[in-house]
């Protein structure tokens, strides 16, 4: 029989006091009052106290469900083993895929077995049953709300260059129009076997610019909406799931079409955000009719049976007990007289009573363990134990890209995985947590430093944030708390484009990930920079000998590398604050290699100016295209 608890909860605070006092003659013999108004004596009273308390939490809760606690604190929660996730797509290159040679609709059960097409192990399961509706996509088309209409059906066909499905601003009235020719009718004669099927549309996502990651945390959901567009019938559909994070990583929507009550032979699907992005999405591709796949199976009524002997345990059968945080890791019933109970798991058996159904589980090994009859109650001899559980295979189900697949139901080869299929993992034991909580206690402190803050700011995921910094108060200004961040975006291969790339989404958004940090307070103010445009117009003469068109490249690209907003391999981002002024530019364009003499005008807003003054925060934005440079031979009157 196992040994009971021990009941640590053994001293009381009398008990203490007398302890104390009884070793007062023998540790201070010059202490003779050792009555209540002597301050040594409230002294030991208080150790006395908090020594009562700590007896009482050790004899209350074991070290395993501190650490669990406390690890809670941080986001950290236990689970099981880690199943690998990806995505299967279909492969329009092969003649015999069933894209191409099927023409009716199918129903894909969550049960359907999916693994590679040369091995049997390991295997997949879809995340959900799915329908699978054989067709293609006959016209991309992006709708902006300026009017344009933009079609993107080759580019997202040939795969590997982005795109911006919504847009170089993605607001709220941009829309991606997919239409879908199907090999047949969207349902067919058979609807009822469809019911409760998913369609799912697949997202490969290009990378984030910058040292964004997109393997980090999403920033945040975004809200899509879906619509089926048939004729003159507009049926808004339920998205499912999303795990595209609102379209800005690679993922699936999984779109519920059981409302819809036609059975078209082509439609479209609109997407879009009701209140936009917080930056563009983009896109590599974008399909339907790809199989989420999620690695590991179920394990259904497996069968043991009791002795009766207290502290029954044994081993569940399959390994790699898989499990969410917030789930049960397993369901067990047992098959007593009265009918077949469900029993309850048991953090601690030592504290259940004689009569409860409850059993222990070990989530690592997957062993079971019962009661002893005094601490939880012991199974009747011969009765039947059913379990139901899922199990993965931890790190040995991540397979690489490019594989063929071939999944239940259908013939052959159904696919390929452009992107490899990832994230096993066996579960994370006390050394990995403690190693987690650290990580997390320091990526993840209060921002209360301006460097603590812009820090913060940069490492945002798939925000594509460049350059943050916080504006030190004003000395005239009253100090009201208010801390300003500010902003800047990526640049799309370093060019500066024609509109400010920061929107107020894309501000808002970085407030909400930073604001859940900032100390209580402080107000949190994330503003762009203030751009003053600003262009040139320069006559160069060259040295002698020298050829004006490399002169003007050379000169163009010394004022990109001076002006430049965003560090690059070109040049280091400018100060904000500092002004442009004509001596300077004047200066930096004799110093180019080939320059003899320069004259320069600075033009804001179409009139001369000495200088670009630039507010406090503020950053000059230099327009080369819209600047005149003009390179002359030394001693001709031609220019470049």
């Amino acid at each position: 029989m196992r040994e009971l608890a021990p009941d640590l909860f053994d001293r009381r605070f009398q008990d203490l006091i007398e302890i104390g006092r009884a070793k007062l003659p023998s540790l201070a013999p010059d202490w003779t009052d050792h009555n209540a108004h002597d301050p040594g004596i409230t002294l030991m009273e208080l150790l006395a106290w908090v020594a009562e308390a700590q007896l009482y939490s050790l004899g209350r809760r074991p070290r395993k469900d501190e650490r669990a606690a406390y690890a809670a604190l941080v986001g950290l929660h236990v689970g099981g083993t880690q199943p690998a996730r990806g995505l299967l797509w279909p492969d329009h290159g092969n003649p015999q895929s069933p894209a191409a040679t099927l023409t009716r609709s199918i129903a894909i059960p969550a049960d359907a077995v999916i693994n590679v097409l040369t091995d049997e192990t390991p295997t997949f399961r879809p995340v959900d049953k799915l329908l699978w509706v054989p067709g293609r996509i006959r016209k991309l088309e992006s709708r902006l709300a300026g009017g344009s209409v933009i079609d993107q059906t080759a580019t997202n066909e040939r795969g590997g260059t982005p795109f911006l499905p919504f847009g170089d601003r993605a607001g709220r009235r941009d829309v991606l129009a997919m239409t879908f020719q199907c090999n047949s009718e969207l349902f067919g004669p058979k609807r009822q076997e469809l019911k409760g099927g998913r369609w799912a549309i697949g997202v490969r996502a290009g990378a984030p610019l910058g040292d964004a990651g997109s393997d980090a945390p999403q920033p945040c959901h975004v809200p899509i909406t879906a619509t089926l567009v048939a004729g003159d019938q507009r049926i808004p559909l339920t998205i499912v799931s999303d795990t595209t994070g609102g379209l800005l990583t690679t993922g699936a929507l999984l779109l519920d079409l059981d409302n819809v009550t036609i059975s078209p032979r082509e439609f479209t699907i609109e997407l879009q955000s009701p209140n936009g992005f917080p930056r563009p999405p983009r896109f590599l591709r974008i399909e339907p009719n790809v199989i989420p796949i999620e690695q590991g199976r179920s394990v259904v009524s497996e069968n043991q049976q009791a002795s009766g002997l207290p502290d029954f345990t044994f081993a569940l059968a399959e390994p790699g007990l898989r499990f969410a945080p917030d789930e049960e890791p397993i369901e067990l019933q047992v098959s007593e007289a009265d009918g077949l109970h469900l029993w309850s798991r048991a953090d601690r058996l030592a504290d259940r009573g004689p009569d409860e159904r409850v059993y222990g589980l070990d989530t690592t090994t997957g062993r079971v363990t019962f009661g002893n009859g005094i601490n939880g109650r012991t199974p009747p001899q011969g009765s039947q134990i059913l379990i139901n559980y899922a199990v993965s295979d931890g790190e040995a189900g991540d397979v690489a890209r490019n594989r063929q697949w071939k999944v239940t139901g259908f013939e052959g080869a159904f696919g390929v995985n452009p992107d490899p299929v990832t994230g096993g993992a066996a579960p994370s034991g006390p050394i990995d947590q403690r190693r987690e909580a650290r990580l997390r206690a320091r990526a993840e402190h209060a921002l209360v430093s301006s460097d603590d803050i812009a820090s913060a700011a940069k490492e945002l995921p798939l925000l594509e944030v460049a350059r943050a910094w916080v504006l030190p108060p004003s000395a005239q200004s009253p100090r009201t708390g208010t801390v300003t961040l500010v902003v800047m975006r990526s640049r799309p291969n370093g060019k500066e484009p024609a509109q400010v790339p920061e929107t107020p989404r894309w501000l808002a958004a970085i407030r909400r990930r930073l604001v859940p940090r900032i100390p209580l307070g402080t107000r949190l103010v994330v503003t762009a920079p203030r751009y003053v445009d600003f262009t040139i117009r320069a006559t160069i003469v060259a040295d002698a000998g020298r050829d004006p068109i490399a002169i003007k490249a050379a000169v163009a690209n010394e004022l990109s590398k001076r002006l430049a907003l965003i560090d690059s391999t070109n040049g280091v981002a400018r100060r904000p604050g500092v002004p442009v002024t004509q001596r300077d530019v004047s200066a930096w364009l004799r110093a180019v290699d080939g320059v003899k003499s320069v004259k320069l005008q600075l033009l804001r807003a179409g009139r001369d100016a000495n200088e670009i003054t630039v507010p406090r925060g503020g950053l000059p934005r230099f327009d080369l295209a819209g600047s005149s440079i003009d390179v002359k031979r030394s001693g001709q009157g031609s220019s470049s």
